[in-house]
C-alpha cells in the first residue's frame, strides 16, 4: 500500500478573481470541502484539509511576485498548461502537497502534471456537462488506473441521459410552441474568461474563426443566438453580424429551445451544451476542443475520461473506493443519500439554464423572444 498522511481539497491555484487578485476558485473549492470532508473522515482515519490561495501566504505572495494583478487573467491562461515556466514552487506549497492524497475541483492541466510530478495520487472532481437530468451529477477522474477501473463499475448508463432527453423533449413541445423558422441554427455563448476558453495558452477569439462562422451560419435559414445565462458578454457575439438570417438574442431556456424540431443545429465554441445537443438529436458544430471526455457504464472509455456519477460522490463508500490503494479504510455501510431533485443545485445555488425544468414549470406561450443582437 502506497500510505498518504492525509487528504487534502485544491482547486485552480491559478486563477485570478475579478479583479485580477488572487483565489478565483477558493470558493467552490471551499464548497466542494465541505460537501465531503464529513465522509472522508468516515471511510478512513485521515486528516483532511483545503489548500487555497488565500489560505496559503506563501503561494500569494510567489503568485503576487509574477503577476500584476492587469495581466492577470493572461498569466493564468499562458501557464494553464504547464507550471514550469514559471519557476520554481514555494518550499510551502510542495511540502503541504507531499504525502497527501489530493482531491481536486476541476483540476487544469498544469496541476495534474504537477502531482504527477511530486507523485501526489489525486482525483479530480467537476459538474457533469450533461445538466438536463432530475438533479445535477459528476464527473470524476482518478490518477491511479486500479481506481478509475473501481470508479467506472459505478458509472451511470447513458440510456439514462437518452430517456430524460426525450422527457424534457416531449415537455419543452407540449407546453409551448416555436416562433422561429425551420432549419434554425441556436448559436450558444460561453462566459469569454472562462478556463474552458483556454486553448494554446491564450484565450479563445471568437473574431479569429469569423470566417468559419460566417460559413456555419450561411448554411441554415436561420440564426438564433443565446448569451451564457449568467452573463451578457457572449463568446460568439462576432456571429450577430453573419448575415441578414440573424433573428437576435434570445433570453428563453435552453432546453425548451433544444426540443424544438425547428432548432436543428447548435454553434459554439465547446459549452457543456454542445454534450446535451446530441441527445436532442441536434447537429452540434465547435471551435474547440471539449474541455473533456466523459465515461459510461459498459461503454468503451477512453483511460483519461471523466466518469459520469450521481451522489454517490458524497458517500463514504465512494470515499473508501477511492482512498482504498492508498490508505487503511472502514468497512463499507452500503449508505445512499435518498433520492432528492435538485439537491446539488440548490446546495450550490446554481440552476443555470435548468430554470423552469422539471421541477418549476415552463411557462405556456412562444419558444422565444428575441432582442437585437
Amino acid at each position: 500500500m502506497d500510505a498518504v498522511r492525509g487528504v487534502v481539497v485544491i482547486g485552480d491555484l491559478l486563477r485570478p478573481d475579478a479583479r485580477g487578485g488572487i483565489g478565483g476558485t477558493d470558493r467552490p473549492t471551499a464548497w466542494l470541502f465541505n460537501a465531503v470532508r464529513r465522509q472522508i473522515a468516515l471511510a478512513a482515519a485521515l486528516p483532511v484539509g483545503l489548500l487555497a490561495p488565500t489560505r496559503c501566504p506563501a503561494l500569494a505572495d510567489w503568485l503576487g511576485a509574477r503577476r500584476p494583478a492587469q495581466r492577470a487573467d493572461e498569466w493564468w491562461a499562458a501557464m494553464h498548461a504547464d507550471l514550469t515556466p514559471a519557476g520554481p514552487l514555494p518550499d510551502a506549497l510542495t511540502e503541504a502537497l507531499r504525502g497527501q492524497f489530493c482531491v481536486t475541483y476541476e483540476a487544469p492541466p498544469y496541476l495534474g502534471r504537477l502531482l504527477d510530478r511530486l507523485g501526489v495520487p489525486w482525483l479530480d472532481v467537476r459538474l457533469h456537462p450533461v445538466r438536463f437530468l432530475d438533479d445535477l451529477i459528476f464527473a470524476v477522474r482518478a490518477s491511479w488506473p486500479v481506481t478509475q477501473a473501481a470508479l467506472l463499475e459505478h458509472a451511470l448508463p447513458e440510456s439514462l441521459v437518452v430517456a430524460t432527453a426525450g422527457l424534457r423533449e416531449a415537455m419543452g413541445q407540449f407546453t409551448s410552441e416555436a416562433t422561429v423558422p425551420d432549419d434554425t441554427l441556436l448559436v450558444v455563448g460561453q462566459r469569454p474568461m472562462d478556463s474552458t476558453q483556454i486553448v494554446g495558452g491564450r484565450f479563445f477569439d471568437a473574431a479569429s474563426h469569423g470566417a468559419e462562422i460566417d460559413r456555419i451560419c450561411a448554411a441554415y435559414r436561420a440564426v438564433l443566438l443565446k448569451p451564457h445565462p449568467t452573463g451578457e458578454h457572449h463568446s460568439l457575439l462576432v456571429a450577430a453580424a453573419a448575415g441578414a438570417n440573424v433573428l437576435g438574442a434570445t433570453t428563453d431556456n435552453v432546453y425548451r429551445l433544444l426540443a424544438l424540431p425547428q432548432v436543428t443545429a447548435v454553434l459554439t465554441v465547446n459549452s457543456s451544451a454542445a454534450v446535451e445537443a446530441g441527445y436532442f438529436g441536434k447537429r452540434v458544430h465547435t471551435l474547440a476542443p471539449l474541455p473533456i471526455g466523459l465515461a459510461w457504464r459498459g461503454a468503451v472509455a477512453d483511460p483519461g475520461a471523466h466518469v459520469s456519477l450521481d451522489d454517490f460522490v458524497l458517500c463514504p463508500d465512494f470515499w473508501r473506493t477511492v482512498l482504498a490503494p492508498h490508505a487503511a479504510v472502514s468497512a463499507p455501510d452500503g449508505m445512499r443519500l435518498p433520492a432528492k431533485p435538485n439537491r446539488l443545485r440548490i446546495a450550490l445555488d446554481s440552476f443555470w439554464n435548468f430554470n423552469e425544468v422539471d421541477t418549476d414549470r415552463i411557462p405556456r406561450g412562444n419558444a422565444q423572444s428575441v432582442s437585437a443582437a
